[in-house]
């Protein structure tokens, strides 16, 4: 084995153009590959924090229509102070803010009217709702002595309705009575998906007067340590009684209902899914690209040096023996570039993160949280990618020696 890697040595030393441009072109798939594994993790991760920061919470109170109705005021405020006690004394929970989502709701702007999903919330969550959406017009500002409202540029553009413009509200109570009170716009969002573009942002007092509700819908609650949602909630769940929850699942209480964010992890799944899947094709599309390349280099490689193949067989050498020198070749090539190319992405990645990351365009911001995303290369990235780039080549090796197995001496002299 000695004397094949010193040979392996030598022919990389003595073969330096083709060394380097079989390693230049493992360089860059390692490069390539290393950032789109970092960049899928990073989506990843502002996926997940969005669905916790924004939608779920680490944890989350909701109410049945049933329990927050002003018919059962008293039972309603009893419960609410009981919650609010506990949530205060866990110190476990960082913060809490209220929601307010009316399952009926419709927006009229002069003879048009939509049907919306209106959202209420707490003035808390302004600076929140600031950072998730991309303000185009006006402000994202909903002050409780004032009625404004936020909506999407979608539903602008359908109705018609500018900053500034009057529009009403209309919406069924817990109670089924109907309500309708007047608003103002006072900002709109960029939507970038159908998702959010019928959504219709109000200051939780607003919702509430509007609603004629006793208890907000929900209660968003943030945690110290988002590793803790399990047993938070199943503390919670215990201090009040409910049915005792099992793993992933809604801890059922009377009226209400406790979760956690892994309870609600859907959508965040499918967008997590959606990415892991596109980014992972966009990197085999580049292996296939990058092994045809080696393969048609290893392939002239081996031509070029087949009077010296010749010579090591009418010497006595196996053909076997002459393979393994050109997988040591190849090895050799492979770790080497590797290491420069992991070394290229870790600078790389280190001037993306003093540049606060990569800007993927407005678009990003609500699928992924954000508009600018922080790469994020793990170990586990690493290791796929070493052994990607250690294989490939030597399979493009094997394939190219094919043509010496059978081969007499003297055709491959002659050739």
């Amino acid at each position: 084995m000695g004397l094949f890697i010193q040979l392996a040595v030598r022919n990389v030393q003595r073969y330096a153009k083709s060394s380097i441009l079989n390693g230049i072109g493992i360089s860059l798939c390692t490069i390539v590959i290393l950032l789109i594994f970092a960049i899928s993790e990073g989506i990843e991760t502002q996926i997940v924090s969005r669905n916790i920061k924004f939608e779920t919470g680490a944890l989350s109170i909701d109410f049945e229509k049933k329990t927050t109705s002003m018919q059962h005021q008293a039972e309603g405020d009893s419960l609410f102070q009981k919650i609010l006690i506990l949530l205060n004394n866990n110190e476990d929970i960082q913060n809490y803010a209220f929601r307010i989502y009316p399952s009926n709701s419709l927006l009229y702007f002069g003879e048009n009217s939509q049907r919306i999903n209106l959202i209420g919330i707490s003035e808390n969550e302004n600076s929140l709702i600031n950072e998730i959406l991309k303000i185009t017009e006006g402000s994202s500002e909903l002050q409780k002595d004032e009625k404004t409202i936020l909506i999407s540029s979608g539903l602008s553009e359908l109705l018609n309705l500018k900053k500034n413009d009057p529009c009403n509200l209309m919406v069924q109570s817990p109670d089924g009575a109907i309500n309708l009170d007047n608003f103002e716009v006072t900002g709109i969002f960029r939507y970038t998906s159908q998702m959010n573009k019928f959504t219709v942002y109000l200051n939780y007092d607003q919702a509430k007067e509007l609603y004629y509700c006793n208890l907000p819908s929900k209660i968003i609650i943030t945690l110290n340590q988002l590793d803790k949602a399990n047993q938070v909630k199943q503390d919670l769940a215990d201090q009040l009684k409910c049915q005792c929850p099992e793993e992933g699942k809604e801890a059922q209480c009377n009226g209400y209902r406790i979760s956690s964010y892994k309870d609600h992890s859907g959508m965040a799944k499918t967008l997590s899914g959606i990415n892991k899947q596109g980014m992972s094709s966009i990197a085999l599309f580049l292996i296939l690209i990058s092994f045809v390349g080696i393969w048609s280099m290893q392939t002239e490689n081996i031509n070029e040096r087949k009077p010296e193949i010749g010579s090591l067989l009418s010497f006595g050498f196996p053909r076997s023996s002459i393979k393994k020198i050109f997988f040591y070749e190849s090895m050799m090539i492979s770790m080497l570039f590797f290491i420069g190319g992991i070394f290229i992405v870790l600078i790389s990645l280190f001037l993306i993160h003093n540049q606060n990351g990569i800007y993927l365009g407005d678009s990003a911001s609500f699928a992924f949280g954000s508009a600018i995303v922080n790469p994020i290369l793990s170990v586990k990235d690493v290791f796929i990618s070493f052994i990607i780039v250690l294989a490939y080549p030597l399979l493009a090796t094997v394939i190219s020696l094919n043509s010496i197995n059978n081969a007499n001496i003297i055709h491959i002299l002659k050739n």
